[in-house]
């Protein structure tokens, strides 16, 4: 996992290279690196094959999810925020179908057979890219100019340059913001199973719980993109991630009662939201002429640091007290703060002309 660091690492050059080539380009040539290095995985035969691998998925990633903000922003920019929403559920849907009929294959078949079916899905995926994606209404059929707006107006656009947009408190603040809120997954959505263990709950209940909380955020997604067209996409991910915030704290309280459920339930439904909604703050906040260089430096930030603080402080943190308890407090607090930084986060004033 830790290899996946790459990812973060490449994520500021992925985006320029949206920004000068497109989304239809980094998106194809993405996915099908990402292809290769599943396909391939079907005929490892060495430990080291594994790892450089894991290395290849790692240098395909930035481009397949990065793409995604651009083209909704520039092919739906009335309904940007139910659009991200309903594109981003594709990574819930896949858990939720995909992940069990693989796991049919693999105990029938092998994980060979496995990496061999994703790897093909996923150049017939990279080849409809191609084939599909325009990067802009001119290249394709108008699929949105004058669609209805729901409540709150957005203002226009800045399109900030990378330089430019650095130079604003809002873009650090907003790295700030969503560097914490990329301590959901390694710091509670990882250690939600052994903490509920811990807890005295046997490992198919434990398991249920965090499968339920996916269901949850999957069915969320949509809501919170409708509600950025009203609210901003900036104070609904505020919202989201203090909905998080106490969603924690609700779950430790519970301990091993039933009012895990409800607790774990409200989580989710912040959690939901964070996916569509890191993209929206930055798209709303710089625009959109240069939003993969700045989501790309934002990310190199908000990916890494999360994956290599939140694991090792947790694991810490049990092995001192023998509960996941004092970890999950702080995670509640990171949220908190997150919600703090990107509320301050006040929209960049226009650029002189």
């Amino acid at each position: 996992m830790s290899i996946g660091l790459i990812a973060g690492l490449l994520a500021p050059l992925a985006g320029w290279i949206l920004d000068r080539h497109g989304a239809r380009l980094v998106m194809t040539a993405s996915l099908g690196i990402v292809a290769v290095a599943f396909f391939l995985r079907a005929g490892m035969t060495e430990l080291w094959q594994w790892y450089a691998l894991s290395a290849l998925l790692a240098v395909g990633m930035p481009g397949t999810f990065m793409p995604v903000g651009k083209l909704i922003g520039t092919w739906f920019p009335k309904t940007r925020g139910r659009m991200m929403g309903t594109a981003i559920t594709g990574n819930n849907v896949f858990g939720l179908i995909g992940v069990p009929l693989l796991n049919v294959v693999v105990i029938s078949q092998g994980w060979r057979l496995g990496y061999a079916i994703i790897g093909t899905c996923l150049a017939a995926t990279a080849l409809a890219a191609w084939l599909v994606i325009r990067d802009s209404p001119s290249q394709g059929p108008v699929i949105e100019r004058q669609g209805p707006s729901t409540g709150r107006r957005n203002p226009p656009d800045l399109d900030l340059t990378i330089k430019e947009a650095s130079r604003t408190p809002a873009f650090w603040l907003i790295m700030a913001g969503l560097t914490c809120a990329g301590f959901s997954y390694p710091s509670f959505m990882t250690q939600l199973i052994p903490h509920m263990e811990a807890e005295g709950w046997d490992s198919a209940k434990a398991t249920f719980a965090l499968t339920a909380l996916a269901g949850i955020a999957l069915a969320s997604k949509i809501t919170w993109g409708r509600l950025s067209e009203r609210l901003t996409a900036r104070i609904s991910f505020v919202i989201a991630i203090l909905i998080m915030s106490s969603g924690v704290v609700m779950v430790i309280l519970a301990r091993d009662t039933a009012m895990v459920w409800p607790a774990i339930i409200y989580f989710g439904m912040g959690f939901g939201g964070i996916g569509p909604l890191m993209t929206l703050v930055i798209l709303e906040a710089f625009g959109l002429k240069n939003l993969g260089a700045i989501q790309g430096s934002i990310s190199l930030v908000a990916q890494i640091l999360p994956v290599l603080i939140g694991p090792i402080l947790a694991g810490a943190l049990f092995d001192s007290t023998g509960s996941y308890r004092a970890s999950f407090a702080i995670a509640a607090g990171i949220f908190a703060i997150g919600a703090v930084c990107v509320f301050a986060a006040r929209r960049p004033g226009h650029r002189q002309a």
